[in-house]
């Protein structure tokens, strides 16, 4: 194959890829308000997204997961602030008959747990793992209530839940959440999107830590098709492949 033609097919499949970002990106999007969104990726799991102005990034829009089976919601980090995650809640009550609200918190930052005032004030149950409710309580945060164990599997009509830590990255408590049914991973701000180029906020990470417990996931997720970060597209396991060339290319 001569060069010309290698490049048009490098050409090619770079618009290929482009064109399937973009339609995933725009497809099937319900917008409850201006800052939050809803995505549906499977009969029961969708993705929240919502937005926040920072100071330093501009712009941020940053994901959760949602799963729901029957009368029970589950939520896998609130958006950014009580307001937004209000927005959330009502939607599903409104168009669902919800009888239970569970929220998992995957770390302790403001685009995972930014919404737990108005969550607690509601009294609806949330949880983490001890080390989120230790960094949350020495920062004058609000505490996840319930303490679940690095590994640890909710049963919810039968369809598994699984919550990991797999070691430290982003943050020291960065957790991960797994649907083996659906073969979904919520692997949060330890992973990073197709299109990030760095690996963005690392102020509060365990750079050392970093590759190794992606490695652990990529072992413990193997058979995962449906990645989710915490920020950008969702993709496949070519979410964990990228995050390790970035922590490579800007160590």
């Amino acid at each position: 194959m001569n060069r010309t033609k290698i490049i048009r097919i490098t050409i090619l499949l770079f618009f290929i890829i482009t064109i399937t970002e973009v339609f995933s990106e725009n497809s099937q999007i319900i917008h409850i308000n201006r800052d939050v969104r809803l995505k549906s990726i499977s009969e029961n799991v969708w993705v929240h997204i919502s937005d926040m102005d920072m100071p330093k990034w501009g712009k941020v829009s940053a994901n959760g997961m949602v799963v729901i089976t029957d009368n029970q919601l589950v939520v896998i980090d609130t958006p950014w602030n009580d307001a937004q995650t209000q927005l959330l809640i009502q939607w599903f009550e409104e168009n669902y008959d919800i009888d239970e609200i569970k929220i998992i918190v995957s770390h302790y930052h403001d685009d995972n747990l930014g919404g737990l005032n108005w969550i607690h004030q509601t009294g609806i149950e949330s949880y983490s793992i001890s080390k989120t409710q230790e960094i949350c309580e020495e920062k004058g945060l609000p505490i996840p209530k319930n303490t679940l164990s690095n590994t640890y599997i909710f049963e919810f009509n039968e369809i598994p839940l699984e919550i990991h830590f797999l070691g430290e990255g982003h943050t020291v408590d960065s957790a991960s959440v797994y649907l083996p049914n659906e073969k979904i991973l919520f692997g949060g701000c330890s992973v990073k999107a197709l299109r990030n180029s760095s690996l963005g906020n690392t102020a509060d990470a365990n750079i050392n830590e970093w590759p190794i417990t992606i490695r652990n996931m990529k072992d413990a997720f193997s058979d995962a098709q449906i990645v989710i970060p915490g920020h950008g597209l969702i993709g496949s396991l070519k979410l964990l492949d990228h995050t390790e060339t970035l922590f490579n290319k800007n160590r």
